[in-house]
């Protein structure tokens, strides 16, 4: 009976991470650059932006209860913080320019590096962006002095032939860390793994 409750819930969440997929598919198809706009960026509270949420709620729920004035100032004062920050924090990736530069051939079972391009228009400036693949070391892209930065990312192959990664996760949680901004892009940039070489005997 567990087993057969186990199989069943992996069946619902393998058939939701499979929606979830086809529907990224249809709103971020694959691309060799991308500009990212409102179209691209999902942001939702952090677990600390849901602690602040609740703090606030009960500093509310205070003023009211003692109809204290102070109160309220204190709470309407980090409720605007909260509200600003989700314009920060979004104004964080908007206008950001991703471009596959050039994905490097490697052996089976090394890290493969895949070399993008970051770029801004304007005076506009980036801070805290951080991009990695699933499970693969995070590398931050910074952009403040320059128009542009070539970043390289890695990420582990198993498998000899043509491998096609994983959508790249892009996200930041600048400037206070109360939300998270991010998107999942597909860079349309397949990798060449040759075979791993075996160790030779020694020649005679």
């Amino acid at each position: 009976m567990t087993i057969s409750i186990f199989r069943q819930n992996a069946t619902i969440g393998s058939g939701i991470r499979s929606r979830y997929r086809d529907w990224l598919d249809r709103r971020l198809p694959p691309a060799r650059t991308v500009t990212l706009t409102q179209k691209q960026i999902f942001i939702f509270p952090t677990r600390v932006g849901f602690g602040f949420i609740f703090v606030l709620t009960i500093m509310l729920i205070a003023g009211i209860n003692y109809e204290n004035s102070l109160i309220y100032g204190v709470t309407f004062l980090l409720g605007s913080i909260f509200v600003a920050s989700i314009l920060h924090t979004f104004h964080n990736l908007s206008g950001l320019t991703i471009s596959g530069v050039e994905a490097h051939p490697c052996f089976a079972g090394e890290l493969a590096e895949v070399e993008l391009m970051l770029s801004r228009e304007g005076e506009k400036y980036y801070e805290n962006v951080v991009l990695r693949w699933n499970q693969s070391a995070p590398v931050v892209g910074d952009i403040i002095y320059d128009k542009e930065k070539r970043v390289k990312v890695y990420i582990k192959t198993n498998q000899r032939g043509v491998m096609k990664p994983d959508r790249l996760l892009i996200e930041t949680y600048y400037p206070v860390g109360l939300l998270r901004a991010w998107t999942w892009l597909d860079m349309d940039m397949p990798i060449v793994v040759y075979p791993k070489p075996k160790a030779g005997g020694e020649l005679a």
